[in-house]
């Protein structure tokens, strides 16, 4: 999918199914990456010129961050953004759940920046990213506003009812979380979320009201 002259793919990964997100600028060697799972996947799509300049994390579970280590050992120049409490999880493998799981992982790198709700991040003189604080499946969750984007992680997957249940999950956040994003929605917005397919806000609504007539 297209956003002006950035190109926006959706990547599936191994683990979970998360999603990978890759913004790529035609006519630049400037590469943004929403989430990071098979790094594998993401090379296939990169040229030799491309330089991965930032990472941006919804939430540190472990099938969303699984492949940073091998992204800051190819980049090691790339920032990655999270939270103060998603970075937590970045640094702990219990906190990130992977301990439970077969292969353990925490971040090796350093280049880490704060986003707090509100921040914003120039990825060109023309275009900005947006950070919105969205916790309620995570504390640390962030959604990104870029353009008519929306990349929700795990705080908001159309016809999936967020999970609030693991450690760091609060049912009132997450319901305050899904009205505020609502209200930062339009009926063109691109919703990318963590897991699943990209779908537009007006699709969406459609499905909804056709499974509340069903049920």
């Amino acid at each position: 999918l297209k956003m002006g002259k950035f190109e926006v793919c959706r990547l599936e990964n191994d683990v979970f199914t998360s999603n990978t997100y890759v913004l790529l600028e035609r006519g630049s060697q400037g590469v943004w990456l929403v989430d990071i799972g098979d790094f594998g996947k993401v090379k296939k799509l990169l040229t030799p010129s491309n330089d991965v300049k930032g990472c941006f994390i919804t939430h540190s579970h472990f099938d969303h961050i699984y492949g940073l280590n091998e992204l800051v050992k190819k980049f090691p120049n790339c920032v990655i953004y999270v939270s103060k409490h998603g970075k937590e999880g970045l640094f702990s493998a219990k906190l990130n759940f992977s301990f439970y799981h077969d292969t353990p992982f925490v971040f090796k790198g350093g280049n880490v920046k704060i986003l707090d709700d509100g921040c914003s991040v120039k990825l060109r003189e023309d275009l900005l990213l947006d950070a919105v604080s969205t916790p309620g499946h995570d504390k640390g969750c962030l959604c990104y506003r870029v353009g008519n984007y929306f990349f929700t992680g795990d705080s908001y997957i159309p016809g999936v009812e967020t999970v609030t249940k693991l450690r760091g999950g609060n049912k009132e956040d997450n319901e305050r979380s899904l009205m505020k994003l609502k209200a930062l929605f339009s009926p063109d917005t691109l919703v990318c979320p963590g897991h699943g397919s990209i779908m537009y806000v007006k699709d969406i609504f459609d499905m909804e009201k056709i499974e509340k007539i069903i049920e």
